[in-house]
């Protein structure tokens, strides 16, 4: 694996990061997460942003920040939602985590973080962790078990806000037949008058 081409273990394992340039990571990452469009190569640019505000240009790839990112994300959610693994030794909590209420400010009230209907479906079909597919270009999914109870208030609160859209929208159709009935009405009005006058006008 080492000797393989743009693999860059060696690479990442020669960057310490430290208390002060984690926090720092974090902070910026949430500040500059409309960078990370989901286009092709918008990650790296917006890692390369990051990085120059921290100071580490040249000092560390964005590669090398994503991973610790990735690496954060995936402690995060074992700390929110520790399902089967809490208790397992040398695994963090969200008491001991030094980050978790940090990565909570900046991430924990993201859709991916509380899932929509949409993967609370998938996670029935495909249970156990499965986060790594959903964690391209910066787009967390949750998989964790024992999330029963916030899938549900998130399904129910999806369902509310479909619905108050959806009544949104008959509300804007309606409005926009009554204007375009009231236009019509007073078009032919119009044509109505016009011709009333014409018709005087008009020697017998």
């Amino acid at each position: 694996m080492a000797g393989e081409p743009g693999v860059t273990v060696g690479e990442e394992s020669t960057f310490k990061w430290n208390k002060e340039q984690t926090t720092l990571l974090i902070r910026l990452r949430g500040e500059n997460d409309h960078l990370f469009t989901g286009v092709k190569n918008s990650a790296t640019v917006a890692w390369r942003t990051i990085l120059e505000k921290m100071g580490l240009q040249g000092t560390v790839t964005p590669s090398q920040a994503r991973k610790k990112w990735d690496n954060l994300k995936t402690k995060y959610k074992e700390c929110k939602y520790p399902g089967s693994g809490e208790g397992v030794s040398g695994k963090p909590t969200a008491a001991t985590w030094p980050w978790f209420a940090l990565m909570d400010e900046v991430i924990g009230q993201r859709p991916s973080i509380r899932p929509p209907v949409l993967l609370s479906t998938l996670r029935e079909d495909t249970p156990g962790p499965s986060s790594a597919v959903g964690d391209r270009n910066g787009a967390e999914s949750d998989t964790d078990e024992g999330e029963s109870q916030p899938t549900t208030s998130a399904r129910k609160r999806k369902r509310d806000r479909d619905d108050e859209l959806l009544n949104l929208i008959r509300e804007d159709m309606q409005q926009q037949r009554e204007a375009e009935e009231r236009r019509a009405q007073e078009s032919r009005e119009r044509m109505d008058r016009l011709f009333s006058i014409l018709e005087c006008l008009i020697p017998k």
